[in-house]
């Protein structure tokens, strides 16, 4: 089954576009001030709108209070975030305003287990595992991830074209990918796009 794709650290319009249209499902723009990658919210609306209707657009955050980030969504025409360093308390109540949150959850790169995915993922409250605090390009052993990854559960962190395939025999729901497609810092490279979804293909 082919996972959904997000490709994030999105910071061009043009960049969208080649991604959506080679397949992916998700865009992600970071709004964390001092990323290499974090973009104004005007270009953010440039980005999410250059993407087709049926698209994910999800805003980054990290560190940031449930009322900033509920604003900044509003702001930005989407109601999906993927939020590092938000309690429990915070990302339901973000619900209840009307978003979907998507929860990190930090792996060691090291980890000989998956962390406790608490509440259990859904399609309405998806999760992420990754290393560090996001766009780091390291990865944890995939293998802890058993023959078939966590359901509605997005595997980030040292994702790229040449290692997707290793990936997919985990059977992720989703992975989320930003520096293994990237010429530099917040520029995508379409070659590399297209290899990436070349492999996914082939993997399937």
């Amino acid at each position: 089954m082919r996972p959904l794709v997000k490709i994030c650290g999105v910071t061009r319009a043009e960049d969208a576009r080649a991604a959506v249209q080679w397949g992916a499902t998700h865009i992600g723009c970071v709004a964390v001030e001092g990323s290499p990658r974090c973009v104004r919210l005007d270009v953010a609306k440039e980005v999410f709108d250059a993407t087709e209707r049926s698209t994910i657009r999800v805003l980054v955050f990290k560190n940031e209070t449930p009322e900033k980030i509920l604003s900044t969504t509003v702001a930005a025409s989407t109601k999906y975030v993927q939020v590092y360093g938000l309690a429990e308390d915070g990302a339901l109540w973000l619900e209840k305003e009307g978003l979907t949150v998507f929860r990190v959850y930090g792996v060691d790169p090291n980890a000989r287990s998956l962390p406790v995915l608490s509440p259990k993922p859904s399609e309405k409250r998806p999760a992420v595992l990754d290393v560090g605090g996001g766009g780091s390009g390291q990865r944890f052993s995939w293998g802890i991830l058993g023959e078939s990854a966590p359901h509605a559960t997005f595997i980030a962190g040292g994702v790229c074209p040449e290692n997707i395939s290793e990936l997919m025999r985990h059977r992720p729901y989703g992975v989320d990918l930003s520096s293994g497609v990237e010429a530099s810092p917040g520029i995508k490279d379409p070659h590399r796009l297209e290899l990436l979804f070349e492999n996914l293909e082939r993997s399937l």
